[in-house]
């Protein structure tokens, strides 16, 4: 999916999964995998800022809790969170 030299922390990669808009972030040296479609207008969330754990749409502003998915905008919404594995400088995820 991605290298791990190419997400330096507040970094994020979006890439098309089969059928799935994906991202891979670095939240401070912690990489998250996570849906890349925001809940309000299914803007790319790639396009959006990282900052202390939390997503913010460039769009909109709707932010989500990268840790749970879970929208601190509007409760209720959540992106769906995809397991990350990283071999050496390749980063994978796995759906």
């Amino acid at each position: 999916m991605a290298k791990l030299a190419d997400l330096p922390p507040g970094a994020m990669i979006e890439k098309q999964i089969l059928a799935r808009r994906v991202a891979v972030v670095n939240d401070n040296g912690t990489i998250i995998g996570i849906q890349s479609e925001c809940a309000h207008m299914r803007a790319s969330l790639a396009k959006g800022g990282v900052e202390n754990g939390v997503l913010t749409c460039s769009w909109h502003g709707w932010r989500y809790d990268l840790k749970s998915g879970e929208c601190l905008s509007n409760p209720g919404f959540r992106l769906k969170r995809y397991e990350v594995e990283i071999d050496g400088d390749d980063v994978y995820v796995l759906l």
